[in-house]
């Protein structure tokens, strides 16, 4: 990564019941890369292990996502022309969608949803416009236990009891709707078996693998050109970014 490239600041918001391994894999794989923008993790849930009460308080969730719209707001007036990158896992993932629909237009780079448990027909419209680059998102359809069985019976963060957005994408648009323009910006990265050897078993928990994000997800946190291929809504074709 280049060690040229300016800072900015990038937000990462873990799961529901504060099993925020994601959090930790980014910065054990940040800090061997030298990533240049600083990592601030937020804290958003109701305690360790609280994971339904995370889940299923959408009063609370909006109160987050006020908190981290506003945090983005205050790095931007005090530190004009540096970027914000946004990371959700899982749960967290519709953290950062709430902000981001609370957020100006082209106010943050890039946000990238890991895992999301978000409902596929969640209307990312809004969210996007808030995007200056694009949004990625890493999907599996092995997450089967949490965003297959855990979602259709429990509910997404959305409060939709279906299979999760991070196990079978979000739905594109239809072509002719105002939907698609803001999906442009919209890329989805699904799992393919070269990504065992990133340690991304398919499992709920792989993008939470320091090589994964290394690999996958650091070279998104740069303000630069997207690294690799560029696909719509939908794509299952991942890019694979070197790291330099």
């Amino acid at each position: 990564m280049r060690a040229e490239n300016p800072g900015g600041l990038v937000l990462v918001v873990g799961g529901v019941g504060g099993l925020d391994f994601c959090s930790i894999g980014l910065r054990l794989a940040a800090r061997s890369c030298r990533l240049p923008a600083p990592i601030e993790v937020v804290s958003w849930g109701h305690g360790f292990g609280r994971w339904y009460r995370d889940l299923s308080d959408l009063e609370h969730l909006d109160g987050q996502a006020v908190r981290v719209a506003a945090r983005v707001a205050e790095f931007r007036a005090t530190r004009p022309g540096e970027p914000v990158f946004l990371v959700g896992k899982s749960g967290g993932g519709g953290l950062v969608v709430r902000a981001l629909e609370r957020i100006g237009v082209e106010a943050v780079e890039r946000a990238v949803l890991l895992a999301p448990a978000l409902s596929p027909r969640y209307d990312l419209s809004q969210a996007l416009k808030a995007v200056r680059r694009e949004m990625v998102v890493f999907t599996s359809p092995l997450d089967l236990i949490i965003l297959g069985a855990g979602t259709r019976v429990f509910g997404t963060i959305d409060r939709v009891r279906t299979a999760g957005a991070g196990l079978v994408g979000f739905e594109d648009p239809d072509a002719r709707s105002e939907r698609a323009l803001a999906y442009a910006k919209l890329r989805q990265v699904r799992w393919r078996p070269s990504m065992v050897g990133v340690c991304h078993l398919g499992g709920h928990f792989g993008t939470d693998s320091p090589r994964f994000l290394r690999r996958y997800v650091l070279p998104l946190l740069v303000d630069d050109e997207p690294a690799g291929e560029t696909t719509g809504a939908g794509s299952s074709r991942p890019s694979e970014p070197p790291i330099s």
